[in-house]
């Protein structure tokens, strides 16, 4: 049982570098056993993250978009070959960027 709580939430591969987008922008990504799209974008007050991510691989593994952001991460995934999930998510106070990329994780 404790073994199979440390691999759990273990990053086998990330696509994007850790670097933050700023609004407006736009991104397809694809690595192996992943495709993910999202879309940044701003008002005065809030901050949008809009997309989806789909596991492309039958491995047991998970597609995984992190959102990093001022108040915290989120991390909308799809399990399961074929499985895509779509994702909007919402952040006030007038931020501008955040740190986003697609993983594998188990």
């Amino acid at each position: 049982m404790a073994v199979a709580v440390l691999v759990t939430g273990t990053v086998l591969s990330t696509a994007t570098p850790v670097s933050a987008d700023s609004c407006p922008t736009s991104r397809d990504v694809r690595i192996d056993g992943a495709l993910a799209h999202w879309t940044l974008k701003c008002t005065d007050t809030r901050l949008y993250v809009d997309g989806w991510v789909k596991d492309t691989r039958a491995d047991a593994m998970c597609a995984r978009v992190t959102i990093e952001h001022k108040y915290g991460v989120d991390w909308p995934q799809a399990c399961g070959s074929g499985k895509r999930v779509t994702f909007r998510e919402s952040y006030p106070d007038g931020q501008k960027s955040a740190t986003i990329k697609l993983q594998l994780v188990y």
